[in-house]
């Protein structure tokens, strides 16, 4: 789907430069998915979780030294209430016991791939705000184009990684067994995957790097309140709050 999109899009908007930022952000994004996988088969998701989240509270440090971003307070403020609030919801509103918990983990249990995870989700929301800024300085008239183009780049080389991976490590039986099974629910989170990483590239253009990450954490809440419809798993005062902060969150930073 990516080589076909890219020959659609046509070479006529690639440069060496966006060539470059647009293999970086590949690299990383398919290290990112085996970090994130091995991390979730060595260790607790209660552990893993709240480290490879908390990539909205290095990016705008990183994001100051390395892009020259600045922030205003009310930003500063908006991130540090969606941070809050995810750890509100992991945690089940218990966050000094669920932060002290988190501490004792990290001294004593293998965590190290959990890290290695949160290293390349700062790496990569850095790197592919490099490459959309670029893409707005050459062509700020197509925004969709350009998110769309540098997202199938990345895309592409990633999965081609994950899947030398994956078949160095797994039978072709298996891993076509699992797909003749798995098939559809495969091809809806490919079409998920595009929308929604896709218009976060078409926003990298014009908002701050450190912004955007903190506003993705609304996906957290959605998949809370999903379950509390669809499900019928308790609302509770705990995602009432953590609802609230978020909301106040993404209003303080689109204003």
């Amino acid at each position: 789907m990516g080589i076909v999109a890219l020959n659609w899009i046509g070479p006529s908007i690639w440069n060496r430069e966006l060539l470059f930022w647009g293999a970086v952000s590949g690299i990383l994004h398919g290290v990112y998915i085996l970090c994130l996988s091995r991390a979730y088969k060595t260790q607790d998701i209660s552990y893993v979780y709240p480290i490879a989240r908390s990539a909205p509270v290095f990016v705008p440090a990183f994001a100051w030294f390395l892009l020259g971003e600045k922030l205003d307070s009310v930003t500063i403020l908006a991130i540090i209430l969606i941070v809050t609030a995810i750890y509100i919801l992991h945690f089940d509103g218990h966050l000094i016991r669920g932060f002290r918990n988190l501490w004792q983990a990290i001294q004593h249990n293998d965590l190290r791939w959990a890290f290695y995870t949160l290293v390349m989700v700062v790496s990569y929301s850095l790197v592919d705000k490099k490459g959309m800024d670029l893409f707005q300085i050459h062509w700020p008239d197509q925004p969709f184009v350009n998110g769309a183009a540098f997202f199938f780049m990345e895309a592409t080389i990633g999965f081609i990684l994950c899947n030398l991976y994956l078949f160095s490590n797994h039978t072709k039986t298996e891993i076509l067994g699992l797909w003749k099974a798995e098939w559809l629910k495969g091809l809806l989170a490919a079409i998920a995957t595009l929308g929604s990483y896709g218009l976060i590239c078409v926003v990298l253009q014009f908002e701050s790097v450190s912004a955007v990450v903190s506003l993705r954490q609304v996906s957290v809440l959605m998949v809370v309140y999903w379950g509390c419809w669809k499900l019928g798993e308790p609302l509770g005062k705990q995602r009432l709050l953590a609802g609230g902060l978020i909301l106040a969150g993404v209003f303080l930073i689109g204003h």
